[in-house]
């Protein structure tokens, strides 16, 4: 089937009129040598005879000409009343007048960063949508009534598309700030509230506006990759400090880091392990960060998703009176992560500089969706949604345990506890190659993530396990996947099984 439409010439012919070769073979090896070069591809049509007589300057019995030739060889085909075409049995082939320059044979410099960057395409990209990966949603969570909000917000704001406040809609703040104060016990003022494209623009910001290069953060061990990643980035200047069963150790904190800049932490549901800060920790560093100066970074992912009838407890900025903490919220768990929207909450001498910063780094989030989730929320259709995913993951999070413990669990213990989308599984046996393990389940079909990966690197810390999600799957898909997961550990790793 013809591709495109080429209605003014695309490529350079240069006709020799003093030449022993007549014009209309000319013509045919200068169109010849477009398709070998790419110029012309195909299924492409050709300038019709008229336009390019008229182009060249010559009678239309030579294009004529020139293109029966190329019919001939079977370069071009004719469909009667709509042109001319590229053949799309001919092969083209790039010459090397289409290759591109050759590399410099200096080598110019580039950022130290840039090595980052390269290596968080390999260990850091997003994993593939199949069990057991911490992911995104599936089709029997997702928000299906959504849909229907956008197709609205875009209906009837397509047209209205303009830069807007780099802090976000209006709207969408009024409505962040209803459900932060209904679902987490943050008060602020929609104000307050800085649009963001999801938590790690979240973080990256709270890094740039808050430290500068060489300044001192403490960071918990294990920490969520990409926020090393961003520190790394920033140049910061990381101190990792262990986490016990109680969430952060402040006390080996502060002796590793007395005075930081800034503690980064995931207080609601620690990333990986899954620890709920106590009560007496979550008062500890707010303490510690009004006598220091240091400010707390507050990453609440998942942080609406608790079990067993547990309410979620409080979030850090709920229970600060010191204006000390940055609160990091996202929709990409609730809702969808293509939508690309997180938020901040900071205190109000600071939204300018953030609302600058934002400005600078990204300028804002799609309009489409803050309007459509902005109404979302309004009606009312966001927290419904936010109790249905907790009755599901509820039931998924103790079917993802009971198969592991009847399939492998005599070869470790979860360390996690009942809320979030995955699991945190620790070997008893810490000799065994996590990442090994990770890599064999990956040639099963099973994708999951190894613990070790979440440490500092060198960390003598750094415990072996396997990192499950299950908020996606259902039970069908779990047994699957765990059961698969069993077959590499007995087969494979037979050696560091129990006794």
């Amino acid at each position: 089937m013809p591709r495109t439409s080429h209605p003014i010439l695309g490529f350079e012919i240069t006709l020799d009129r003093t030449s022993n070769i007549t014009l209309d073979k000319q013509i045919a090896e200068a169109v010849r040598r477009a398709v070998q070069t790419g110029a012309l591809m195909p299924g492409d049509l050709v300038t019709p005879i008229r336009q390019l007589a008229q182009y060249l300057n010559v009678a239309r019995a030579t294009v004529d000409a020139a293109y029966a030739e190329l019919i001939a060889e079977g370069l071009l085909f004719s469909v009667r009343g709509r042109g001319t075409f590229v053949s799309s049995s001919h092969v083209c082939r790039k010459t090397s007048a289409a290759a591109p320059p050759a590399a410099s044979a200096v080598q110019k410099p580039i950022a130290d960063s840039t090595a980052v960057c390269v290596s968080a395409l390999g260990y850091l990209m997003p994993q593939k949508n199949i069990p057991l990966a911490i992911v995104s949603t599936s089709a029997d969570v997702s928000p299906r009534d959504f849909q229907a909000y956008f197709q609205r917000a875009a209906k009837k704001h397509l047209l209205d598309q303009v830069y807007d406040h780099p802090c976000g809609l209006p709207a969408l703040r009024e409505a962040i700030a209803r459900i932060a104060s209904r679902l987490r016990n943050v008060q602020c003022r929609p104000e307050q509230v800085v649009v963001t494209s999801g938590s790690q623009l979240g973080l990256m910001m709270a890094m740039m506006t808050l430290l500068n290069p060489g300044d001192r953060v403490c960071i918990e061990n294990p920490a969520y990759p990409l926020l090393r990643a961003a520190g790394f980035l920033r140049g910061i200047d990381p101190v990792y400090a262990p986490v016990d069963a109680e969430g952060l150790d402040i006390e080996a904190a502060k002796e590793l880091c007395p005075n930081p800049r800034a503690i980064f932490l995931t207080p609601s549901n620690q990333c990986p392990l899954g620890v709920v800060m106590s009560m007496k920790r979550r008062r500890a560093i707010l303490d510690w960060a009004q006598v220091s100066g240091a400010w707390v970074v507050e990453d609440d992912y998942d942080s609406e998703l608790r079990y067993e009838g547990n309410l979620p407890f409080p979030a850090l900025y709920g229970m600060d009176h010191g204006a000390n903490v940055i609160y990091v919220g996202t929709f990409s768990k609730m809702l969808f992560p293509g939508l690309r929207l997180g938020y901040l909450i900071v205190p109000e001498h600071l939204v300018e500089s953030f609302a600058g910063m934002r400005l600078i780094l990204d300028r804002q989030s799609h309009s489409i969706a803050q309007h459509a989730v902005a109404e979302y929320i309004q009606d009312g259709f966001y927290e419904a949604h936010v109790r249905k995913m907790r009755q599901i993951f509820d039931t998924r999070y103790h079917e993802i345990r009971e198969l592991v413990e009847r399939d492998w669990g005599d070869w470790g213990c979860f360390i996690s506890g009942a809320q979030g989308m995955h699991v945190t599984f620790r070997f008893h046996n810490q000799a065994i190659d996590d990442k090994a393990v990770f890599e064999a389940c990956l040639e099963q079909g099973v994708e999951t993530r190894y613990l070790s990966s979440f440490y500092a690197p060198g960390s003598s810390q750094a415990m072996r396990g396997l990192v499950l999600g299950f908020g996606f799957f259902n039970r069908e898909q779990m047994l699957s996947a765990v059961s698969r997961i069993g077959f590499v550990l007995r087969h494979r790793f037979a050696e560091f099984g129990p006794a």
